[in-house]
């Protein structure tokens, strides 16, 4: 049931970002010459909206992006289980004890072998 709506959230989350780049697109360049918003149909919104356009376009920028922090919001508390509370550091297993070497039973031919002395402390190669 929840990848269902996980699923459904991801989708509105796409249709709603693309929805907002199309509506920055479309808005009227604040500056004479045109800009970006001239060359991919910058004139479009105001054939569309009439003299309200930037009123419009600025509007539904607002809603937009509203919705699209609400949506993120939303998946981000679904995908952490529900807001336990918890981080996923406190959430992970503690790494198991290493295991202690054996020690050498006394009578071993090894047990009275002295151990080999660090490279470069009095050697000379």
């Amino acid at each position: 049931m929840m990848a269902i709506v996980l699923g459904i959230l991801f989708v509105l989350e796409a249709i709603v970002a693309l929805l907002m780049v199309a509506v920055v697109m479309l808005q009227p360049p604040k500056d004479p010459s045109g800009g970006m918003g001239s060359a991919f149909g910058g004139g479009f919104g105001e054939e569309v909206f009439g003299g309200r356009t930037g009123n419009v376009l600025s509007r539904a920028t607002v809603v937009l992006g509203v919705l699209l922090i609400l949506n993120t919001l939303g998946i981000a508390m679904i995908m952490s289980g529900g807001g336990t509370g918890t981080s996923l550091a406190d959430r992970q297993e503690a790494p198991a004890p290493a295991a202690p070497e054996p020690a050498l039973p006394a009578n071993s031919p090894l047990s009275d072998v002295a151990p080999a002395p660090a490279q470069g402390a009095g050697q000379t190669p």
